[in-house]
């Protein structure tokens, strides 16, 4: 009895240190539930933003295009600024600001995996097991301003627009908890 209770104890320490297995299949499964569908969004500018009402500046325009769509709140302001030997001139400027207050930019698309390049045999850092994968990705669902020609210049979004050609690329690491993968989350 006592040899088979050491054989079994061999096998049983062996299969809990097994390197867990991950396929390319899976991985991708891993992917689209943990990093793909994630919405994007674009920041401008950092807001709330006062601009003079002369500006005529890229940002400028994109903030009054988004304003015109709804994205974007804007508020009048009058001041008077000294410019010489008591006299005065009258300032007018617009003050953007975010329509919600948790925004965190505009929402343009949702990121979507296209092919998955290369993929680490898994390693083990500190207890944990990871795995380096290089992806493709694009944004899918665009939203329908992206091709305003006051966007034009945001390289963002004109790099958006061409992404399902051209897709973006991106190293990422998934991690092995509790016996399943997972996209890992730095803290």
């Amino acid at each position: 009895m006592k040899p088979l209770l050491q054989i079994f104890l061999l096998f049983f320490c062996a299969f809990s240190h097994a390197v867990p297995y991950i396929s390319p299949e899976a991985a991708i499964e891993v992917l689209n539930r943990d990093y793909a569908g994630e919405t994007l969004y674009w920041k401008p500018a950092a807001l709330p933003l006062t601009l003079s009402q002369s500006d005529r500046s890229a940002e400028a325009s994109q903030l009054a295009e988004l304003f015109e769509m709804g994205l974007v709140l804007r508020e009048r302001h009058i001041s008077t600024e000294e410019i010489e030997k008591g006299r005065k001139r009258v300032v007018v400027a617009w003050r953007y600001d975010w329509s919600d207050d948790e925004m965190s930019g505009v929402p343009y698309g949702k990121r979507r995996v296209k092919s998955l390049v290369t993929m680490t045999d898994p390693i083990e850092r500190d207890a944990q097991w990871f795995v380096e994968v290089s992806i493709r990705w694009f944004v899918d669902g665009l939203a329908d301003w992206i091709d305003q020609p006051a966007f034009k210049r945001a390289r963002p979004l004109r790099r958006a627009l061409e992404s399902e050609d051209k897709p973006f690329e991106a190293t990422l690491y998934l991690e092995y908890v509790d016996h399943h993968w997972r996209l890992w989350q730095p803290e």
